[in-house]
């Protein structure tokens, strides 16, 4: 069966997400976990248009974007709305089938919260609508860039089955943690490109020097 996602770039690397697996991007801070997802989505034009295929089939990053429900690093929520208007009826996209949405913040655990303004959320509380919004627009590829806080990071394993129509999740995370060693497997990142890709015990067998590098910068201490 074709891959859901693939990269294979001459200056971003190899990365393989498949359908039913959970794959992290793992790297330290400043390694370019972040423009490496935005030039999925074709949101990065500082380089050449990544080099895609979705389900086996060469595509462009407008049509992965088409496929992604993203909780960008930055939350991207809209203070002056509510909990529900940013999960429900986000601005500039179509909106989000009501009863999707009520399943998705009740997953994240806000479903109590949802006429509050998101402006009296913490950051982390913001974060969890994100993901609730991208879980509610159904789509198959979930990327999570950044952290969550660890009562709904231990969601994340089962939203496979919980979350209709999510096929696949990538993770961006600086540590790795408990998240790493369950995923399916952890692609490294320096310099904005994909050193490796494998399961983390493997990765950590590795004597490749740029893999033994990367990964002294991110295994906790």
């Amino acid at each position: 069966m074709a891959a859901l996602l693939e990269l294979d770039d001459p200056v971003r690397g190899r990365l393989v997400v498949g359908g039913g697996e959970t794959v992290v991007l793992l790297g330290p801070s400043g390694a370019g976990k972040t423009r490496l997802i935005r030039a999925l989505l074709g949101l990065d034009d500082s380089g050449p248009e990544a080099v895609l295929s979705v389900r086996g089939r060469r595509a462009r990053p407008r049509d992965l974007a088409a496929l992604v429900g993203w909780v960008p690093e930055g939350d991207g929520v809209f203070l002056s709305d509510s909990v529900w208007d940013n999960v429900a009826r986000p601005p500039g996209v179509p909106p989000n089938d009501i009863a999707l949405a009520c399943d998705a913040l009740d997953l994240v655990g806000l479903g109590h919260r949802a006429r509050e303004p998101v402006a009296n959320l913490p950051r982390p509380g913001r974060r969890r609508v994100a993901l609730a919004r991208a879980v509610a627009s159904r789509r198959p590829l979930l990327i999570v860039d950044g952290p969550l806080d660890p009562a709904v990071w231990a969601l994340l394993p089962g939203l496979l089955e919980q979350a209709p129509g999510v096929e696949a999740v990538l993770l961006a995370t600086a540590t790795a943690g408990e998240r790493a060693w369950q995923a399916d497997s952890v692609a490294l990142v320096a310099g904005e490109r994909i050193v490796a890709q494998a399961p983390l015990a493997e990765l950590m067998d590795s004597a490749d020097p740029e893999v033994r590098s990367v990964l002294s910068w991110v295994s906790p201490s």
